[in-house]
């Protein structure tokens, strides 16, 4: 699947409208966040493409440890905590991402990924499996 489709399939379901609502919460206008979130995804198509094909980056693997080590501390069981490491690793892409692409400063960024991160998590958990 290329990005752009997977793009337009995350922003026309439910997990996109959710993403949406919760960047409205943070005081983001809708097409501003559904311009974030078509960033969002399309960093997180890509680290799914460099995942098949190489291990990753060194701050790649600090931000999933971080997740990890949160999960393990919050009594998650190491499961959940995997996959909290997985989403850590995806935050700290997106993160990196927007604040790239857009221009946006890396404390919102990191905001604005942690909003949109379980969000996006989930519809490829759906979509994937």
């Amino acid at each position: 699947m290329d990005a752009q489709q997977l793009i337009s399939e995350f922003l026309s379901s439910d997990h996109g409208a959710q993403a949406t609502q919760a960047l409205e919460a943070q005081g983001i206008n809708a097409d501003d966040a559904q311009q974030m979130l078509s960033q969002a995804v399309d960093v997180t198509h890509a680290h799914l493409q460099e995942q098949s094909e190489t291990s990753g980056e060194e701050h790649t693997g600090r931000n999933f440890f971080a997740g990890l080590a949160a999960g393990l501390v919050r009594g998650d069981g190491f499961f959940k905590s995997l996959l909290d490491g997985g989403e850590g690793m995806l935050a700290g892409k997106v993160t990196a991402a927007l604040a790239e692409r857009m221009g946006i400063a890396p404390g919102a960024a990191s905001t604005v990924a942690a909003a949109a991160t379980p969000y996006i998590a989930a519809f490829l958990k759906e979509k994937l499996t």
